[in-house]
């Protein structure tokens, strides 16, 4: 932590504590003066105390916001920085139980499907969670139907992945997140070896005229099964037409000179990994931000 960030904390949590002994809401900005001050534990005693003494009933309106706040910074502080996970699930749970449908539930199960993917892998729970959400009126909801569909490519369910990208694509069809179900489609095609319906797919957003990165993400996606499949001088035309829109070119200039040395070797490379090769963050270039 810098000094200048370190005096401000400090400030802000003397001010804090000063304070502490009046209402609810001056008790939540203490507590996350502590955990700005790299004070995690602290904070999360300080949310806890908090919510002990606004209880499990109803409340004012001002007051019930001060509790959902103090249950989110809670969950936040025992999921990401205390890796408390049981604990996280508990206060975001709560969140859902006391607002039912509404924007903070939504957020509540947003993260909770995060940590049952990220942290347990348990797929299915996440797409529980999810799924709630993209069947709501919430203005995430076309993220998380793609966050679906994802999980359903995870689990090698392939015709619900694309089922769950095709809900996407016809309840939102001007989205900018319908192109990256597309995508999803035909990955899920190239995923079960099925080239044909892949490259169709990834056509689909070539000639509809797609963002510029899409276009060149569909393009890199054909290359890569051209290359898999020994047609290299294809591949090597639809890599060099993915370079200039594409949102990570040394990965596309990296994949031309590989395929370019087997093409001078004269040689039948063996197939690679298809769910390496269709994975986002598989590019083996220096890192380079996205888009």
């Amino acid at each position: 932590m810098s000094s200048t960030r370190f005096r401000w904390a400090a400030a802000a949590l003397a001010a804090a504590l000063l304070l502490g002994c009046g209402s609810a809401e001056r008790k939540l900005e203490a507590a996350t003066a502590r955990r700005h001050a790299g004070d995690p534990r602290g904070a999360l005693a300080g949310y806890q105390q908090l919510l002990a003494d606004l209880g499990e009933g109803q409340l004012g309106k001002a007051d019930a916001e001060v509790r959902w706040k103090a249950l989110k910074f809670a969950g936040d502080v025992s999921y990401l920085e205390l890796g408390d996970y049981q604990s996280a699930l508990a206060y975001y749970r709560r969140i859902i139980s006391l607002h039912p449908g509404g924007p903070e539930a939504h957020e509540a199960r947003g993260r909770l499907g995060d940590i049952f993917r990220d942290r347990y892998g348990d797929h299915l729970a996440a797409i529980t969670q999810y799924a709630d959400v993209a069947g709501s009126d919430s203005p995430d909801a076309p993220r998380y139907q793609l966050e679906v569909a994802h999980e359903y490519l995870a689990l090698k369910r392939w015709e619900q992945a694309r089922t769950e990208a095709r809900i996407l694509r016809e309840k939102w069809p001007t989205h900018e997140l319908a192109d990256e179900a597309q995508l999803l489609t035909g990955q899920s095609w190239a995923l079960e070896r099925r080239d044909e319906e892949a490259l169709g797919a990834f056509q689909a957003l070539v000639d509809r005229r797609s963002r510029p990165d899409v276009r060149a993400r569909a393009l890199e996606a054909q290359a890569q099964i051209h290359a898999q499949s020994g047609d290299l001088d294809r591949a090597l035309e639809l890599y060099a037409l993915a370079l200039p829109g594409h949102p990570n070119p040394d990965a596309i200039r990296t994949n031309i000179e590989a395929v370019r040395e087997r093409r001078a070797r004269a040689g039948t490379a063996r197939p690679g990994d298809r769910a390496a090769a269709f994975d986002k963050g598989s590019a083996k270039p220096a890192p380079r931000e996205g888009p």
